[in-house]
């Protein structure tokens, strides 16, 4: 399996969800979405049409750690290994701008 990580990903306006890709054929096996220590504001992980606000399409609520430490992350993956998570259909919105999550894939 392949690890990649796209790193940081940063929201620059809060409610305006943003896909963890823009390749319609990228596929992956496992996606790990997680809080950054020392951020302030709520991040929010669905699909396209998400709103925060109602939480409609929203899969998870990560809360912040702003003390440090162990951070709040949603992990997901499929059960025979193979790629089949297609990165365009998942998004992410944070309550804060210029804040953003860790966002790693493997592949097989």
């Amino acid at each position: 399996m392949t690890f990649t990580s796209l790193g940081r990903v940063n929201q620059s306006t809060p409610g305006t969800p943003i896909p963890l890709s823009v390749d319609p054929t990228q596929r992956v096996a496992k996606i790990l979405i997680q809080m950054i220590p020392g951020l302030t504001g709520k991040a929010y992980v669905g699909t396209s049409g998400m709103k925060k606000a109602t939480l409609a399409n929203v899969g998870r609520v990560l809360w912040p750690n702003q003390a440090g430490g162990i951070s709040d992350q949603f992990f997901l993956e499929v059960q025979n290994g193979l790629d089949e998570l297609n990165l365009l259909e998942y998004y992410i919105d944070l309550d804060v701008a210029g804040e953003g999550v860790l966002v790693s894939y493997w592949t097989e």
